[in-house]
């Protein structure tokens, strides 16, 4: 035992060393990024839609007509899309989606449409009485009066995951749409190296993809290929490295159960702390069953929501959630668990600090946690600094009782002060 030990530290020792050499490279790299100095990295609407969106469409000011939208069909293998008269939402001018569907290619005279729909750390944005993509595809059926045979649904993440079936709704699956999920390590990136070696005499529209490029590798995690190579290597070089790396590939979702499990146990001794009373979860006949927490200790599933109710007084009820298995770890509170008096009082405070929250149909409001993209946890990706830095105990410490508790008490003194100013 002893004898392994020595040998998965000299393995990590030897992968340290490659790490190092890679951080040294990187750093010496230009780092300047357009893109994320003007916007957040995962901000999917006013910076990947409308980039992506105005690349596509044939009218943009990039001068290439409709080659960089052929190169998109011929990645995506669409061979029978006519891009003659096409026009792509949203516009280089009209920024706004076309009703709320993320990317629009339509051609309206040979009536055919595409429908992208583009997913960085967010949930599937559903209706009472339709799924997102179930509404965007029946919508464009009725409104555009193209056929659904001729209508394509795309749906764009960083990660290839599928859409929630309540997204899906009546149509269950995307093959029923005529589509497939997408990513951007591979089917954006690779498009996107297509159109770059149409750019050779387009300084500004070359740097600009590149720098777009440059922005995925980094959301995608995607090291240095010969970093790559140099791992592969090192885990080859030895019968010790080999089952040194074996180990740590069968032992991290264990380790990874051990740190979900220990944050919402932190997480949770953190708000009793608070004053906070934890609350169990209703279940769907409203009889009480152990909380959606316990249960998420004995079950985890990166791919389930999972989260922890908490009373701060008769009237206002607050929860920290997982998502569902898409999104970054947020916070909200249910219409349907707030009196009368907390659902008139937030709905005002929401008025007059329109960009902290959203609504939906589920819930009155919900923020994500206001911390860096460095430190975002997003719990079905540990390669995610955010998420991987959980495993240390006492960076998941810092994390709960310096920003995440923080912001739920400051928030919560914030709407008492402020219903208080407006009694006066």
């Amino acid at each position: 035992m002893k004898e392994s030990r020595i040998e998965e530290q000299n393995f990590l020792s030897k992968l340290s060393v490659i790490e190092y050499k890679y951080q040294i490279l990187d750093s010496n790299e230009e780092q300047f990024n357009i893109f994320t100095t003007l916007h957040k990295q995962n901000d999917e609407v006013r910076l990947h839609s409308r980039f992506l969106s105005v690349l596509l469409s044939p009218i943009s000011k990039h001068k290439n007509g409709d080659t960089f939208l052929r190169l998109f069909l011929n990645t995506l293998l669409i061979d029978d899309f006519d891009t003659d008269r096409i026009e792509v939402f949203p516009t280089e001018n009209e920024k706004s989606e076309y009703k709320e569907i993320d990317i629009l290619i339509i051609n309206r005279k040979k009536r055919q449409a595409i429908i992208i729909e583009n997913k960085i750390g967010a949930n599937d944005s559903n209706h009472e009485d339709r799924g997102q993509l179930e509404g965007y595809f029946d919508l464009i059926q009725s409104i555009e009066r193209i056929p659904a045979n001729n209508i394509k649904t795309f749906y764009l993440s960083t990660d290839r995951h599928e859409p929630s079936n309540e997204s899906l709704g009546k149509y269950i699956s995307l093959d029923k749409m005529n589509g497939k999920t997408i990513d951007y390590e591979h089917e954006i990136a690779d498009w996107l190296n297509l159109c770059l070696k149409e750019t050779a005499n387009q300084p500004f529209l070359r740097e600009s993809i590149i720098q777009y490029l440059n922005l995925i590798q980094r959301m995608t995690n995607n090291s240095d290929l010969q970093e790559r190579y140099e791992i592969r290597d090192l885990i080859a070089s030895s019968s010790e490295n080999m089952n040194s790396a074996r180990l740590l590939m069968n032992n991290f979702k264990h380790v990874k159960w051990h740190t979900v499990r220990e944050f919402w146990n932190e997480l949770k001794e953190e708000l009793i702390k608070s004053g906070y009373e934890i609350l169990n979860y209703p279940t769907d006949n409203n009889i009480t069953d152990t909380t959606h927490f316990e249960s998420y200790k004995k079950d985890y599933n990166s791919k389930n929501d999972y989260g922890i109710r908490f009373k701060v007084d008769n009237g206002l009820v607050l929860w920290v959630w997982n998502g569902t298995g898409d999104d970054w770890l947020y916070w909200g509170a249910s219409s349907s668990e707030l009196s009368e008096e907390y659902q008139d009082k937030i709905n005002n405070y929401c008025l007059d600090n329109p960009t902290d929250f959203k609504s939906s149909v589920n819930s009155l409001i919900w923020k994500y946690f206001d911390l860096s993209e460095e430190e975002n946890i997003f719990f079905p990706n540990f390669v995610l600094s955010g998420t991987f830095n959980l495993i240390d105990k006492n960076y998941r410490t810092r994390i709960i009782r310096y920003k995440l508790v923080p912001e739920l008490n400051n928030f919560i003194e914030r709407l008492s002060s402020y219903t208080a100013n407006l009694m006066e």
